[in-house]
């Protein structure tokens, strides 16, 4: 039999508000145990995931209150006791709350590797004492598009090593000639003082 909506609803009322039992919900509604049954195992599950929401509401807003207290998020895990993945969904939410997203979308694309150069191409300019706006600067110079594209640059980088090496060598080469001169013009003295 189909029930309606008004009369689940009633079934509900007496079974939590009143308290009644399934024999007298039947003799009250006219309706099998079998359907109140059904009716109150719905209701259950019902509230069961309207208290498990309001628990993860619960939970999220403390986790979002401890990140903005500057918590890092193993010690949100530890302090809430939850494992990595709840924590990470946590700390994905509270960044996109506070447009960090694009930081996080950055995360995503360069992965664990590639936001470790990130941070120490930030961690070098900061004790350098360069500014966001040069190395924006400096980044669009070496841009490959450039005419000094970072390709360039490496060339260059390395004509300048090798020209080095090359003066190195030459320096190496005088010096020797010079000693080899010195060891002449102290035989020749000692040829004509003797």
């Amino acid at each position: 039999m189909q029930l309606t909506n008004e009369r689940k609803n009633r079934v509900i009322d007496l079974y939590f508000s009143q308290h009644k039992t399934y024999a007298e919900i039947a003799e009250m509604e006219r309706i099998s145990p079998r359907d109140i049954n059904a009716i109150i195992k719905e209701e259950e599950a019902k509230r069961q995931k309207y208290q498990h929401e309001q628990q993860e509401q619960e939970l999220s807003s403390k986790a979002y209150k401890l990140f903005s207290e500057g918590k890092r998020p193993v010690q949100v895990a530890i302090t809430l006791n939850l494992r990595e993945p709840e924590v990470t969904k946590l700390y994905r939410e509270y960044l996109k709350l506070n447009r960090f997203h694009k930081l996080y979308i950055a995360y995503k694309e360069l992965g664990d590797e590639g936001i470790g150069d990130f941070l120490k191409l930030y961690e070098l300019s900061k004790k350098e004492g360069v500014s966001r706006q040069q190395v924006v600067k400096l980044l669009q110079m070496v841009d490959d598009d450039n005419a000094l594209g970072l390709a360039q640059i490496e060339k260059l980088y390395k004509w300048r090593t090798e020209e080095t090496h090359d003066l190195d060598m030459q320096i190496e080469r005088s010096k020797n000639y010079l000693y080899r001169l010195n060891n002449e013009i102290d035989r020749s003295r000692n040829y004509w003082n003797s």
